[in-house]
C-alpha cells in the first residue's frame, strides 16, 4: 500500500480514472519533501517512464490541484511549485524578498489572524493558502 493510497481512493470514489501517468505524477509529488516545479516533477517521472511528455505532466498537475490533492505555490518571478496536500499538515509560506528562503508556517500560527478577521470584521476565512512576504532573520539583521 502506498503512502498516498487514501488519495487514490479519493480519486476513484469521485469516479476519476487513475491513469498510469496520473499515478506517476501523484507518486513523485507525494514522495517529495519539498516544493517541486513542473520541470522537476517531469524529470522524476521520466526516470520511471521515459515516454511521458512534459505537457502530460503539466495537465496532470493542474488536474490534481483542481481536485485539491496537491497544492500550488506561486512566487513572483519564479515558476509555480507543487506539493502534496496532507490532512492535518496544512501550512502557509513566509518568503524572504531578499534571499528567497522559504519558511513553512503552521496553520495554527495564524489562528489569531483568523479570529481577528471574524470578530472585528465578521469575515470567515475559507480553507486558504497564504504566502507572506518579508525579510528572514539573516536578511533583516543585515538590512
Amino acid at each position: 500500500m502506498s503512502c498516498h493510497e487514501h488519495v487514490i481512493d479519493q480519486l476513484r470514489d469521485a469516479g476519476v480514472r487513475l491513469t498510469p501517468q496520473r499515478a506517476l505524477v501523484l507518486d513523485v509529488v507525494y514522495h517529495s519533501e519539498g516544493h517541486l516545479t513542473a520541470d522537476e516533477v517531469y524529470e522524476q517521472v521520466r526516470v520511471q517512464s521515459p515516454y511521458v511528455d512534459l505537457s502530460t505532466v503539466y495537465r496532470n498537475l493542474v488536474f490534481l490541484r483542481q481536485q485539491g490533492l496537491i497544492g500550488e505555490l506561486r512566487l513572483e518571478g519564479q515558476p509555480a511549485r507543487f506539493e502534496a496536500v496532507r490532512s492535518g499538515m496544512e501550512h502557509h509560506h513566509a518568503v524572504c524578498t531578499a534571499c528567497g528562503c522559504m519558511v513553512e508556517v503552521g496553520h495554527c500560527d495564524l489562528a489569531g489572524l483568523e479570529a481577528t478577521l471574524l470578530s472585528k470584521y465578521g469575515f470567515r476565512l475559507e480553507p486558504i493558502h497564504l504566502t507572506l512576504s518579508g525579510l528572514c532573520q539573516q536578511c533583516a539583521a543585515s538590512a
